[in-house]
């Protein structure tokens, strides 16, 4: 836990500089190898000495094999922080296409001289090295780069939609019918320009992603497997699986974004990237979903994490690879009732609200990324987005009708749907038959499972289910590319639909708590009429799913915003959100709107959550969302402008009460903080219907809303931090409707009066410790000053001459010149990099030259001794013709002087051959780095003759900073 908080916490800055030098990033796939097997050989051999060796020896091997675990996390969790912000590749464009070269060339290589070779495919046993990369296109779509996106073409200049085998990137994977491989052989070519491949090696390995024939199992041979005990030796911790986890995910990410040009200026390292994972894409998402198996039949609750992490990864190698895992339907189906099994049992698990929550999330973005690939008969993405969400409302009324049946739902329509769609049908009967235990019919509630078990059940499963329709529609980790795509395009969105299950979520605690009422005492933990739940588990229940229908109603209408959809359905949407804040409100506040309720509050029967702020709030959100969705039209249609101006009353009837009253009112059900939200919310809200509708709104209810303004604004003015409006944010949100209704007019053309309190509430907070509502306080201030203020026609439009000898500094010359910079900073880091590899080079020449030296003065020594040698030799000689005549001594001395003088030189020649080389070297060198320092020079006084006596030519972009006549002084 320790260093995955270090990790995270260094995750918003780069590394330091003296870490980012001190690795080496051209072999770091290849020390993450070493230490992997490392920690495979010492975890086989700590299982092997458990039988005969003593508990010693094994508590040394563990913390060997812990040491050795520590430090490929941490190497795995930089690596992932790195990736998530630079890629793969380090945003390198260069890096990635000597990579994709080298791999180009291995697989060249591989397919033009190994014709013969047989070599192993994820989807048929073995084929020949020919065909394999068009197997591996068509069964495991693997195929990589993204051939179907018509931006590659484009943009990949690397050729990245080549589709390369996982092989020619570097990726070594095992097989099904092997032992895991003990070397790694990159074949031909550099093997430092496939480091990236051995990264992902690494993470597959760790994640257990294998190619080649695989054995069939079921339920049963799974468990036995995971106790076999190779396996279990093997097996690797919870950390090593969740970082690698997240590296893919990482990658996928980091890929994804880079298919937007306009997003992304290294987008060929993103290609490339996505080509990697596309060669490995069908292995990994198997493994992926062995994976969730695997967690799910051991039934761990503490490897949640583990579960969540595998859920997001599998989400993020389907949203990258689309289209080429079209005929990959085997796999992603199996993937998908893996994802259902866990998601049918959610309700078993004993873990908290939080955690449960975050598994529907991220499995429900699973499954909301499956409709991405199309399917192998043909059908589009689009078809395909379609029918998954029909079939999320049809199982949501399945299951809201099986347990607690509405008065609305109709159940010969319900039992016509069955028909239609029997294998929907059996997937609900399937869930049906976990929460009841096979027993529908005749049900003993003393027996086992008990009501709240069903309870319990049938809120996960609408949990669930409104997560996933959710999230189709908001297209929850889709690229941006392909969410433009889908949502330009012709999508059938079932709208009727929606509104219909929402509106049943909605009214499911009006219905509850009217069963609940007309139930005698005693039959209440009895399950009502053809259903599975009694009305005091309906009622314990009623809240969250009135929650989810908001989420579904919410997503229904931002879906349609601004289209014709949703104002073919105005009157039934307005009614529906105006019902829904009216439910909400106090009765206080909903008998003076209406002037028609009177009586004892308390005595009232229906409305049991009327005094819960939070849900208050939500319904205020709704209101909200449908008033901006539909816009003036509400304001300006007869069947709607009533309702609308009611709620308009309402909203304002929520604010007074927040801010008037002091004491704690004994009907509602919130903190301060959420008081405060609400007085939030209810500003905003306001304020939007004020902009929209603008003079659309009656006379009379605008009167109400700037009453209503007026008295919250001299609260503010007057008590200050003693009240609600102590809070930031209920400052920032009544300064916004303050600043809207002075500049928008009233439906008469008139303005509003309460610009003097809104000025002095403006010069109050412009001092506020808060900085955005200072911030707010200033602007406001600004609009009140520039609409009240009086001003005469102007008698003179000035002109505003721009001097020449000051260049203003525009958004384009200002863009410019950051890219000039940048581009002259690469250059000088390049040639920084250039300088510190010649300066090694001539370090080890030096080295070398040192070495040649001391060679030298060994062959000079030997030299010596044989010229004293051949010395006494003349001597003797000369001695012996002694006795000749002195013309005959002078031409012997002549003659052995001459072969002494040859001998020398041709001695000294040979030794010093290595040092001539050496030395013709380093004046090559020297020159070259003369010519090219002279080179800049004349650059540089090339530059300086162009500038002229224009010193600060540099700073010409910022007039405001650079004195026109600056003083001696000042000068440098």
């Amino acid at each position: 836990t320790i260093i995955i908080t270090m990790a995270s916490s260094t995750a918003i800055a780069p590394p330091p500089p003296s870490n980012a030098n001190g690795t080496n990033q051209t072999s770091l796939g290849r020390s993450l190898l070493d230490l992997l097997r490392s920690r495979d050989k010492l975890v086989r051999a700590s299982s092997d000495h458990q039988i005969v060796d003593n508990n010693d020896n094994n508590k040394s091997a563990n913390d060997e094999i812990e040491t050795t675990e520590t430090e490929l996390l941490q190497r795995l969790q930089s690596l992932d922080i790195s990736i998530r912000r630079r890629g793969l590749f380090n945003n390198d464009s260069e890096r990635a296409q000597l990579f994709y070269k080298c791999a180009s060339e291995r697989s060249s290589s591989s397919t033009g001289s190994n014709d013969d070779t047989v070599v192993e495919d994820s989807a048929k046993g073995s084929v020949k090295s020919s065909s394999s990369n068009n197997k591996r296109k068509r069964k495991g779509g693997g195929g990589g780069g993204n051939s179907n996106n018509s931006n590659n073409g484009s943009n990949s200049g690397t050729g990245s939609a080549g589709g390369l085998s996982a092989t020619s990137y570097g990726i070594f994977l095992d097989s099904h019918s092997s032992t895991p491989f003990s070397a790694v052989s990159t074949g031909g070519g550099d093997k430092t320009n496939l480091d990236e491949g051995l990264i992902v090696t690494v993470v597959c390995r760790i994640l257990g992603v294998t190619v080649g024939r695989r054995k069939k199992h079921d339920a049963q041979s799974q468990n036995d497997d995971m106790e076999d005990e190779t396996t279990q030796s093997l097996k690797h911790s919870d950390s090593l699986i969740q970082v690698a986890l997240s590296i893919i995910a990482s990658i996928c990410d980091h890929a994804k974004d880079g298919m937007v040009p306009s997003l992304s200026i290294d987008s060929q390292c993103a290609f490339i990237e996505g080509d990697m994972i596309g060669s490995i894409g069908s292995s990994l998402l198997d493994a992926l979903r062995d994976n969730i198996l695997s967690l799910y039949y051991q039934g761990n609750e503490e490897k949640i994490a583990v579960m969540m992490e595998s859920f997001r990864a599998a989400a993020s190698v389907i949203t990258l690879l689309e289209m080429r895992l079209s005929r990959a339907d085997k796999i992603l189906n199996g993937l998908k009732d893996a994802t259902w099994l866990v998601l049918n049992n959610l309700h078993s698990l004993t873990a908290d609200t939080a955690s449960i929550h975050a598994i529907q999330q991220s499995a429900t973005s699973l499954l909301a990324s499956l409709p991405l690939p199309g399917t192998s008969d043909g059908n589009p993405p689009s078809k395909v987005w379609t029918q998954c969400i029909r079939d999320g409302i049809l199982l949501l009324r399945w299951a809201l009708n099986g347990f607690f049946p509405m008065p609305t739902i109709d159940n010969t329509v319900a039992k016509d749907e069955a028909t239609k769609h029997q294998t929907l049908w059996k997937e609900h009967e399937r869930w049906l038959s976990i929460v009841t235990g096979f027993q529908v019919e005749g049900l003993d509630l003393g027996g086992d499972p008990t009501d709240v078990y069903r309870a319990r059940a049938l809120q996960i499963r609408i949990e669930c289910l409104t997560s996933y329709v959710a999230s189709l529609i908001k297209m929850d980790g889709y690229p941006l590319h392909q969410a433009n795509t889908l949502s330009s395009s012709a999508l059938i969105l079932p709208f009727d639909s929606l509104l219909d299950v929402s509106e049943l979520l909605l009214s499911f605690p009006l219905a509850a708590e009217g069963k609940h009422r007309s139930t005698k005492q005693r039959l209440r933990s009895t399950p009502v009429q053809g259903g599975l739940i009694s009305p005091d588990s309906a009622m314990s229940i009623s809240v969250e799913l009135r929650l989810c229908g908001h989420t579904l109603f919410d997503v229904a209408m931002e879906s349609c915003r601004g289209g014709s959809g949703a104002l073919s359905r105005g009157r039934r949407i307005v009614g529906m959100a105006v019902a829904n804040l009216q439910s909400s409100c106090s009765m206080a506040l909903v008998s003076v709107v209406d002037g028609k309720r009177s009586g004892d509050i308390r005595g009232q029967r229906i409305g049991w959550l009327r005094g819960s702020i939070p849900l208050r709030i939500k319904s205020i959100q709704m209101f909200l969302n449908v008033a901006i969705s539909l816009g003036s039209s509400t304001m300006s249609s007869a069947g709607t402008a009533k309702s609308m101006s009611k709620a308009l009353v309402l909203l304002g009837g929520c604010l007074l009460e927040q801010t008037q009253r002091e004491d704690d009112r004994f009907d509602e059900w919130g903190t301060l903080g959420e008081r405060a939200k609400l007085v939030e919310i209810s500003s905003t809200a306001l304020a939007s219907c004020v902009a929209a509708f603008g003079g659309l709104i009656p006379n009379n209810v605008r009167s109400t809303i700037d009453s209503i303004l007026h008295s919250c604004l001299t609260t503010l003015y007057c008590s200050g931090s003693s009240s609600i409006f102590a809070y930031a944010e209920t400052k920032r949100s009544i300064l916004q409707l303050a600043t809207n209704c002075v500049t928008v007019p009233w439906g008469d053309g008139g303005r509003s009066t309460i610009n003097d309190i809104v000025r002095k509430v403006s010069l109050l907070l412009k001092n506020d410790t808060d900085v955005t509502v200072a911030s707010m306080a200033l602007s406001t201030l600004c609009i009140v000053d520039a609409f009240m203020t009086p001003r005469a026609p102007a008698l003179l439009i000035a002109s505003r001459n721009q001097d020449e000898s000051k260049s203003n500094l525009t958004a384009s010359v200002m863009m410019h010149s950051i890219n000039e910079k940048e581009a002259e900073m690469k250059s000088l880091s390049r040639s920084k990099e250039s300088k510190e590899k010649k300066s090694s080079k001539k370090d080890q020449k030096v080295s070398a030259k040192v070495s040649t030296k001391s060679k030298k003065s060994a062959t000079n020594d030997s030299s010596a001794v044989k010229k004293k040698s051949k010395t006494a030799e003349t001597t003797t000689k000369l001695q012996k013709v002694s006795e000749l005549p002195r013309n005959a001594i002078e031409n012997v001395a002549a003659v052995e002087t001459d072969n002494k003088q040859i001998h020398s030189e041709t001695t000294e020649t040979g030794v010093t051959n290595n040092d001539v080389a050496t030395d013709a070297m380093e004046v090559d060198e020297n020159t070259e780095d003369r010519v090219e320092f002279e080179g800049k020079s004349q650059e540089g006084q090339k530059d300086d003759s162009e500038v002229g006596d224009d010193d600060d030519f540099s700073l010409d972009d910022f007039p405001e900073i650079v004195d026109e006549d600056p003083d001696e002084g000042d000068r440098m």
